[in-house]
C-alpha cells in the first residue's frame, strides 16, 4: 500500500469518526419516564398526620413553636433521631402501578373496603388527603392504595406503608424521655446523697452489685421496680448555656438503668441509660433532669413528676437487703 493511498484512508475514517460522534451528539437521549406520584405536597404544608393501624392510632402535630410533638403523652416533641424524613415520606410516594381500570368496580378485592391502615393528612391551608391502604400484592413488594374521594386504586411500595404505621408501635419519643418499662430491667445503680445502691439481677434473681453481693428481698422488689414506672415528663428547653440553674451543675441523684428485650427477630437487645436529677421546680411539683443514652448525652433539660423522685429517693434511703448475706 502507497504512503498516498494510506493518508486518504486515515482521511476516511477521520471524517466517518466525526460523522458518527456529530449524530451522537445530536441525538436526542431517551429518558426512562418516572412513575408518577400516587399524591404529591410539600412537605412544609403539613400540618397534622393520624396514622391508623389495626385499630392503633398515632397522632403528630406541627406546634406553634415550629416543631413537630405526638399528640399523646402530652404534647411532648418528637425524637429528632427518629423523626428525621418522617415528614418526607409522607408528603408522597411514588406509584409503582396504576391499575388497568381506572374505575373499578370492586375494590373490596384490594382490600380497601376497610382499610387496616389509614393515614389521613391535614395540611396547613385547612385541605386535607385521607389515603387508604390496602392489601399487599400477590409479590408482597406492594400495597394496594386509595386516596380516599377519587375511583383510582394504585400500588406504592409497602415498605412505606411500614415505616409510616411502625410510628404506633415505636413512638419517636425525644431522646430525652424516660420510657423504661420495669418488666425488663436487669441492672440499676442508684446515686444518691445517703449513699450509692447498685442491683444486678442474674439467673438466681436480684442481688446487690457490690463487694458484699448481698441477696435481695425478692419480695421487696416489685414495689421497687413500680418506682421505675414512667412519671410525666415536661420539656424545658435545648442546649442550656447554664445547668447550675436548674441544679445540674451538683445532681441531686443520678440512676442508671439497664434493660434486656427481645427484637423482632428474637435476640436480644441490650440498652442503657442514665438520668441525671437536679433541681426542685419553683413550685415544687417537679424536678429538672436531663438523660444520657448510651455513651452519648442529652443536652436537653426536662422535668420529672416530684413523686416518682421521691420514690427513687426512698430506694436509697431503705436498700431492701436481706438479714443474712447470700
Amino acid at each position: 500500500m502507497s504512503i498516498r493511498t494510506s493518508i486518504i484512508l486515515v482521511v476516511s475514517l477521520a471524517m466517518v469518526a466525526g460523522w458518527v460522534f456529530f449524530v451522537q451528539l445530536n441525538k436526542t437521549p431517551e429518558v426512562e419516564e418516572e412513575p408518577p406520584w400516587f399524591y404529591n405536597v410539600d412537605m412544609f404544608d403539613l400540618a397534622r398526620i393520624s396514622i391508623q393501624d389495626e385499630g392503633e392510632e398515632a397522632v403528630f402535630f406541627l406546634g406553634d413553636d415550629g416543631t413537630w410533638h405526638l399528640d399523646a403523652p402530652d404534647g411532648l416533641p418528637v425524637g429528632r433521631d427518629r423523626w428525621g424524613g418522617v415528614t418526607l415520606l409522607v408528603s408522597g410516594p411514588k406509584v409503582r402501578r396504576e391499575l388497568v381500570d381506572a374505575q373499578p368496580a370492586d375494590i373490596e378485592q384490594y382490600g380497601l373496603v376497610s382499610p387496616s391502615s389509614r393515614i389521613d393528612i391535614d395540611l396547613k391551608d385547612g385541605e386535607s388527603i385521607n389515603v387508604l391502604l390496602g392489601l399487599l400484592t400477590p409479590d408482597g413488594q406492594n400495597v394496594y392504595a386509595q386516596v380516599d374521594g377519587f375511583p383510582q386504586v394504585f400500588t406504592v411500595f409497602s415498605g412505606w406503608e411500614e415505616s409510616l404505621t411502625s410510628l404506633i408501635t415505636e413512638p419517636p419519643y425525644p431522646e430525652w424521655y424516660y420510657n423504661v418499662e420495669p418488666a425488663t430491667v436487669t441492672q440499676i445503680d442508684l446515686i444518691a446523697k445517703v449513699g450509692p445502691v447498685f442491683l444486678i439481677k442474674d439467673g438466681d434473681g436480684w442481688r446487690f452489685n457490690d463487694e458484699e453481693q448481698r441477696a435481695v428481698d425478692e419480695t421487696k422488689m416489685p414495689s421497687l421496680l413500680a418506682s421505675l414506672e414512667k412519671p410525666a415528663q415536661t420539656f424545658v428547653a435545648d442546649f442550656p448555656a447554664d445547668l447550675a440553674q436548674y441544679g445540674l451543675d451538683e445532681p441531686l441523684l443520678s440512676l442508671f438503668v439497664e434493660v434486656e428485650r427481645p427484637d423482632e427477630g428474637g435476640f436480644t437487645v441490650i440498652s442503657q441509660a442514665r438520668f441525671v436529677v437536679g433541681g426542685l421546680t419553683e413550685d415544687g411539683t417537679a424536678y429538672y433532669a436531663q438523660t444520657q443514652r448510651g455513651e452519648f448525652a442529652i443536652p436537653d433539660v426536662f422535668k420529672i413528676d416530684a413523686g416518682w423522685v421521691e420514690g427513687i429517693q426512698a430506694i436509697a434511703d431503705n436498700p431492701p437487703y436481706l438479714d443474712e448475706p447470700a
